[in-house]
């Protein structure tokens, strides 16, 4: 009897930058495809960035947040690929469990506040 088969630790990570790539792909895109009001009132602070730099913005002020997502699916891609035989399926589960948490954390977090 063979033992069961493992996934790949490489294979399950990539799948699960894949979603990060994915998701994020789909929001700029998303964003970009928005047109813009011509009535805008620009006397607030960003009320006047084209979608591109907002993007950028937002990924500048963004960036610790997803810093600490991509070290936790690190983290959770680790634990799952020992024990789940689909890569894409480990690398898919370990971004799901990350996004529950960072759910999670937000709703503390506003609770906090």
């Amino acid at each position: 009897m063979d033992p069961p088969r493992r996934g790949s630790f490489g294979s399950s990570l990539l799948v699960a930058l894949g979603w990060y790539v994915t998701v994020f792909a789909a929001v700029f895109v998303g964003s970009a495809g928005v047109p813009t009001n011509p009535n805008q009132d620009c006397s607030v602070i960003f009320a006047c960035l084209t979608p591109q730099e907002g993007f950028v913005l937002a990924a500048i002020v963004g960036a610790p947040v997803l810093a600490a997502m991509l070290l936790t699916t690190l983290a959770i891609t680790a634990l799952l690929a020992r024990r789940v035989p689909s890569p894409a399926l480990a690398g898919t589960l370990s971004v799901s469990i990350t996004v529950g948490l960072a759910v999670v954390a937000g709703g503390f977090w506003q609770a906090a506040r």
